[in-house]
């Protein structure tokens, strides 16, 4: 067959392509419609009377006149069907495929032969031939183009079949097409199609996809729908029918994407729906002014309850927490994290608990994800600090106090040093509050909670040059912390729950706690012992003079403030200046500093550091034995609190070869001894005490013991 009628059907085709693109109006109805990609190809036709005036074959057909002979039908076009007895041939089904729907596209009234093994009537074989497919069917268009050429050549009365040569145009511009496409050339993408319209069908639908992209490129949204619709009017692969819609939700504005949803055919997108129900809670969840409707958020939690997979209860965990209903968000977190929704199901959850109030829950859980990423970090941070602020303080264990300071302290979160603040000063321990208000001022000099609390701690310590200079700096920004100095403020300030709590932390596992107990401080630790050991003082010249401690960058200069920091009970400030003595001063100015820096981190509570300081300090005997002491009572009480009672009654016999047991010592020695269910051991030691004293908290171990033996009686 010729070229030429070839070239006037694939126009043909190309401008259905575009007449049935132009979707949602009746084309008959329309004027002047502006065609997606104009065919350039169409140019090629001769010209023709009007449409109207030129009927169809089949009305010929039908409306014979009287008077007149039938016209005869116009013969068969001679289909080419070489290309797809080759693919049939070779097994390639997808190219089959494509070219079968390509000839019916050409050849409407066109059958398919029912036997594609052989040649078709009248039809040689043609090796030569059977080899150009080949090539072209392994996608070699060069090789095809040079076997045409040396054929022609050789045999100047050859000609290549019209279906081969417009297959090769097609694919050339195809592939040209997705090289444009690929390198986002987005004009050049609609120029190829406009010019070879033959390649816009349902045979290649990746290029109709393509080209609507390009029109969305080039902020054409009306002309990429209707390249999608084309393929919802025409193409019938479930597969590409869908993905056609997933393009579409992709890259185009809702409006035009529900225009489409109206091609569905038997629920076929139902994901699609789903999809564009979750695009809705989601922004909803993003910004809490905007909401999804009932129908979508009982869509997609039908979706989320039938469903294995995390995502959509996070979705609605994150759009019920910001709707004001926190119960219901935890409830879906907790479903995400049961179904491995890993950090973002324990953030929203533990968000959510804090929200409910539920703030040791939350800390809890929050512990377990500090390193999944900072919004999980910053989720626990969020949660701590509202549970330490509040009133009365919780109860909390010594591990959880010292996993939320190690967090605070490597974050350098000063809400967090602001919370842990407020937490000693409720617990009535003021000098450890004044650390941590200092600690959180020194990370965020702007934190005017932390300034105000750190002046009613100066006012409580009686240091008045210091809260008259905190006045000074901050009298100008925050009104509550000038009142401070006016004697007429009423004593009801919102201080004054805070003066009245008084308790002791953390608290022990019974009643029967050591009587004189260690709390920690520091901003490094949980809350220091009220009742550590002291340092020996260096000099009078150490101490503080209205709670300064003076200047000077020498060596010397920095370890005599090191010691006055530490005697006014601020260790971080201390270890500071500390360590800048060993920097710049001697060998003993170095040693002594360290010893100083041993000394800080013990009153902080970080007794590993503290031993790590003192043994980089050369002391002299005396010295060396008078730190290793205080050191094993540390390891002593840390252990205790662990509840690793052996450990401690053996840290404790190890110090007793230094130094003698003290009463305190002697008495947790006895609680160690009842922990273990080691009675006798304990009433030996409650009895020696109350003989030797009249210890009341001895007596209380003995009524401990008379207690639990009486009730192992029964």
């Amino acid at each position: 067959m010729s070229v030429k009628p070839i070239l006037i059907a694939v126009a043909v085709s190309g401008l259905a392509f575009y007449t049935l693109g132009r979707y949602g109006h009746d084309i008959a109805s329309r004027e002047a419609v502006q065609p997606v990609i104009q065919p350039a190809l169409a140019q090629q036709q001769p010209p023709q009377a009007p449409a109207e005036a030129v009927p169809a074959p089949n009305d010929v057909a039908q409306a014979k006149a009287p008077d007149r002979p039938a016209a005869a039908q116009p013969a068969a076009p001679k289909v080419d069907e070489t290309a797809l007895r080759y693919f049939a041939g070779q097994g390639d089904t997808r190219r089959y495929e494509a070219e079968l729907a390509r000839l019916k596209a050409l050849y409407p009234d066109w059958k398919p032969p029912t036997d594609l093994s052989s040649q078709g009537k009248g039809q040689a074989g043609d090796p030569e031939l059977e080899r150009m497919w080949r090539l072209f069917a392994e996608g070699k268009y060069g090789e095809v183009r040079a076997a045409i050429a040396q054929r022609g050549s050789t045999d100047p009365n050859w000609r290549a079949p019209a279906d081969l040569t417009a297959q090769l145009d097609t694919a050339e511009a195809r592939q040209r097409l997705v090289n444009a496409s690929n390198a986002r050339q987005w004009e050049q993408v609609i120029r190829l199609g406009t010019e070879t319209p033959a390649m816009l069908t349902c045979a290649s639908v990746d290029a109709l996809w393509r080209v609507a992209e390009a029109f969305v490129q080039t902020g054409k949204p009306e002309r990429a729908r209707d390249a999608y619709a084309y393929v919802l009017t025409n193409c019938t692969k479930p597969a590409e029918r869908t993905g056609t819609m997933q393009k579409a939700l992709a890259t185009l504005p809702e409006n035009l994407v529900e225009a489409l949803l109206s091609q569905e055919q038997q629920n076929e997108f139902a994901s699609i729906r789903d999809e564009m129900a979750r695009r809705h809670i989601g922004k909803a969840a993003d910004d809490p002014t905007q909401k999804a409707t009932p129908a979508e958020i009982q869509r997609i939690e039908a979706l989320a309850n039938a469903a294995s997979t995390p995502d959509d209860a996070i979705l609605l965990g994150f759009y019920t927490l910001h709707h004001d209903e926190p119960a219901k968000a935890a409830t879906w977190f907790q479903t995400a994290l049961a179904r491995n929704g890993g950090a973002k199901a324990a953030e929203g959850a533990v968000l959510a608990l804090g929200d409910t109030k539920k703030y040791q829950e939350a800390e809890t859980l929050g512990a377990q994800w500090l390193e999944a990423g900072a919004a999980n970090r910053k989720a626990y941070l969020d949660a701590i600090t509202a549970l330490l602020t509040q009133e009365p303080p919780p109860r909390l264990d010594r591990a959880v106090i010292e996993r939320i300071v190690k967090t605070v302290g490597q974050d350098k979160y000063a809400a967090g040093a602001g919370a842990l603040g407020w937490y000693a000063y409720n617990a009535g321990q003021i000098s450890p509050a004044g650390t941590w208000f200092e600690t959180a001022l020194s990370w965020d000099r702007g934190n005017e909670p932390a300034a105000y609390g750190l002046a009613l701690v100066r006012e409580r310590l009686r240091d008045q040059a210091g809260l008259r200079t905190l006045v000074a700096e901050w009298g100008s920004r925050s009104q509550r912390i000038a009142d401070i100095l006016n004697p007429r403020r009423p004593r009801s300030a919102p201080t004054a729950e805070h003066e009245r709590q008084t308790r002791q932390m953390p608290a022990a596992e019974s009643a029967h706690r050591r009587p004189t107990p260690i709390v920690r401080s520091g901003p490094d630790e949980p809350i220091a012992h009220d009742a550590a050991p002291e340092p020996a003082r260096r000099s009078d010249a150490s101490r503080a003079t209205g709670g300064n401690c003076g200047g000077g960058s020498s060596g010397a200069a920095a370890l005599q403030r090191g010691w006055c920091l530490l005697n006014l009970k601020r260790p971080v400030a201390a270890a500071q200046a500390f360590e800048a003595a060993r920097r710049g001063g001697n060998a003993q100015i170095a040693s002594d500093a360290a010893a100083g820096v041993a000394y800080a981190k013990m009153q902080q509570g970080l007794t590993a550091e503290a031993t790590v300081a003192a043994s980089a300090a050369n002391l002299p005997p005396a010295r060396r034995k008078e730190l290793s002491t205080l050191l094993l009572a540390e390891q002593f009480y840390a252990q205790y609190d662990a509840k690793d009672y052996n450990g401690a009654l053996i840290t404790l016999s190890q110090r007793r070869r230094l130094a003698p047991e003290t009463t305190d010592l002697m008495l947790m020695r006895g609680w160690s001894y009842y922990n273990l269910g080691r009675y006798d051991d304990a009433a030996h030691i409650f009895e020696a005490l109350y003989k030797a004293n009249k210890s009341p908290e001895a007596l209380s171990g003995l009524t401990a013991i008379r207690d639990v033996t009486k009730r192992n009686a029964q």
